[in-house]
């Protein structure tokens, strides 16, 4: 990752309306932004979308981003996430190699990471894990020693403390 090109966590409360949510994603990718995740879902009130995008830019990038985006009509509110007090958490389901003479390792790791096993099969494990990109990262790492399988993230959410 270049010096200058940083992750931005920018968050949008958006109308729920037809059509808001895909020219969000492709008023980044018309600017030549490659989104790393995206996240949509409805807030308390049912007329209004929360979507927060992680995206690979510089700060002043961030900054003409954020002013470009409040001028689309349907954009109640737009901020990059640095420099506010903000919680930020990920979402991953890993699937790992999980033979019956390692499940007693398995479960003990899960304990000592403070993760859990959401799905048991005859060969494998499926453990949820949610944290930081930080917490996310190593736990994969750890993980490895028993044989990913598939790993699914579901990139930030954010919420202003």
């Amino acid at each position: 990752m270049s010096v200058d090109k940083l992750k931005h966590i920018i968050v949008a409360k958006v109308d729920n309306k037809p059509g808001v949510v895909s020219r969000m994603s492709g008023f980044f990718t018309r600017r030549g932004y490659n989104i790393e995740s995206f996240v949509t879902s409805v807030t308390d009130n049912p007329e209004v979308y929360h979507l927060t995008f992680s995206v690979l830019c510089s700060e002043d990038e961030a900054q003409l981003l954020i002013h470009q985006l409040g001028r689309i009509t349907e954009v109640i509110e737009v901020y990059d996430a640095a420099g506010k007090d903000v919680t930020i958490r990920e979402f991953m389901l890993i699937k790992i190699n999980c033979p019956a003479e390692r499940r007693s390792e398995i479960l003990q790791t899960c304990d000592i990471l403070k993760i859990k096993i959401v799905g048991i099969g005859e060969f494998s494990a499926t453990i949820e894990v949610a944290g930081d990109t930080q917490k996310l990262d190593n736990t994969i790492k750890t993980l490895e020693n028993y044989g990913i399988i598939e790993i699914v993230r579901s990139g930030a959410i954010c919420v202003v403390n």
